[in-house]
């Protein structure tokens, strides 16, 4: 039965499913399911195709972009490679709020988009795709799951930290596809020990083939369990994603469920960008939706550098994102997977821009970025305190603000300790305050990062 019902909703129920809804997921995934094994010539080649046909469809039919390939003398039929987007401009998320009517296609009324919003830390937008877009992102959002074994209508568990799709999935609608895909989602936005206890005794009745959802959210759980020496699931795989996953984390909840850990990766705007794969050697990416560069100083980085990362999807012609800064940080590679796939690879996802503290070398100038991401420079000390949670905002160059909630022992010494050993890395020039306040939620999104900075590091310092 575990095997044949999942082989009726994909082969099925999901062809089905698209024609009522106007969608074309399951012959897109067969699509991809193909393409996924072509060479990586042919995949670069029908990456360029993709892009240009995007590029001229932009050109005559959004505004925007007629007006800046004008103002830059860029012609589509000229793009050879990647490296040819240079000279276009980066799409960031003002200028999509300043240009949002300006960015959606002539061709395609209102009425026939689908309105979306995004993730985020409190910079949120608004926009557009077509529900081709979305079909092709599934598909390819599926493929990447079937890397860890994961098939359409398998027991799946879901930790979501996210108000936007949590109050989807409440609805009779969403959740009339959940049981459809046998799928159960649990909200993740609080997580105290008593919440923890009873999702421990949801999963031993659940018994799920597959757990996905928040890395931090998953964390927890694990962490929670090997704390209480609980053995409550015996899952096949663990999908993280929607935050970035530090070798810490991946251990701690291959531990506590005794199965590997897949890290996917995607974004509202753009759908699914990259995954990992059975050999966990790199994210293999989604290049027939997608481009990905890696930047830094507005220029491109050599495989294994660190850059920021810019997006452009291949299917929303609807309202097209071109060389969109997504706010990730990651290092491209040169390498060929061992499982065959021709799909070029992402070494790593080293974590958002905001979790990158801004350093001045005085010397040369030049804003440093230094990631704060995982355990480091104030994990290293926060982690070994009798400190619950903590946040660390970076405001400027000179000032960084800690909040934290205090843990029964925690004492003035302490703080005196924090101050001095930052001082040792950081210098005596940069303000540290501290704030101590009763509880720390989430952020809007649901995510829980710990360094957020409103500086970029991998820009250029504007005068």
């Amino acid at each position: 039965m575990n095997e044949i019902y999942p082989f009726i909703v994909q082969n099925f129920v999901l062809p089905i499913y698209d024609v009522v809804r106007g969608t074309s997921r399951f012959r897109f995934s067969r699509i991809l399911k193909r393409s996924q094994w072509f060479s990586k010539q042919e995949i670069e080649k029908l990456q360029m195709r993709n892009l240009r046909l995007l590029l001229r469809h932009a050109y005559e039919t959004v505004p925007y972009y007629h007006r800046v390939f004008k103002e830059k003398r860029f012609s589509p039929d000229h793009v050879k490679s990647v490296r040819d987007l240079a000279r276009l401009p980066i799409l960031t998320k003002a200028d999509i709020r300043k240009y949002y009517n300006d960015l959606i296609s002539l061709n395609y009324p209102r009425s026939q988009l689908v309105p979306k919003q995004s993730g985020g830390t409190g910079d949120q937008i608004w926009f557009y795709v077509t529900k081709e877009q979305i079909s092709w992102e599934v598909a390819a959002e599926f493929r990447a799951y079937e890397w860890a074994d994961y098939r359409l209508g398998d027991r799946c568990l879901v930790f979501w930290g996210s108000p936007i799709d949590l109050s989807k999935y409440a609805n009779s609608i969403r959740s009339f596809t959940s049981i459809l895909e046998n799928i159960k989602v649990l909200n993740t936005y609080v997580l105290s020990d008593e919440i923890l206890d009873k999702y421990i005794i949801f999963m031993k009745k659940f018994n799920p083939k597959i757990i996905r959802g928040y890395a931090s959210s998953i964390y927890f759980i694990a962490k929670h369990l090997l704390e209480q020496g609980e053995k409550c699931a015996n899952p096949e795989a663990v999908i993280t994603t929607a935050e970035t996953l530090f070798s810490f984390q991946r251990k701690t909840i291959e531990d506590a469920f005794s199965c590997p850990v897949f890290d996917y990766y995607g974004s509202r705007e753009i759908g699914s960008i990259a995954a990992e794969c059975e050999e966990h050697d790199g994210y293999h990416i989604s290049a027939e939706n997608v481009v990905l560069e890696c930047i830094r100083d507005g220029e491109h980085v050599s495989a294994g550098e660190s850059g920021e990362i810019l997006l452009t999807s291949l299917r929303n012609y609807g309202m097209p994102f071109i060389r969109y800064a997504i706010g990730d940080v990651g290092k491209l590679s040169d390498d060929t997977c061992a499982c065959g796939r021709g799909l070029p690879l992402l070494a790593s996802i080293e974590g958002r821009v905001s979790q990158f503290m801004s350093v001045l070398d005085k010397k040369t100038g030049k804003i440093i970025p230094v990631s704060t991401a995982g355990p480091g420079l104030f994990g290293g000390a926060l982690m070994h305190l009798p400190i619950e949670r903590y946040r660390i905002l970076q405001e400027s160059l000179d000032k960084i603000t800690i909040i934290a909630v205090k843990g029964e022992k925690y004492s003035q010494s302490h703080t005196d300790f924090l101050i001095e050993y930052l001082r040792k890395f950081l210098g005596e020039n940069i303000t540290l305050e501290i704030k101590f306040v009763s509880s720390l939620p989430p952020l809007p999104s649901g995510k829980r990062s710990v360094f957020i900075s409103k500086i970029n590091p991998f820009e250029p310092i504007r005068e």
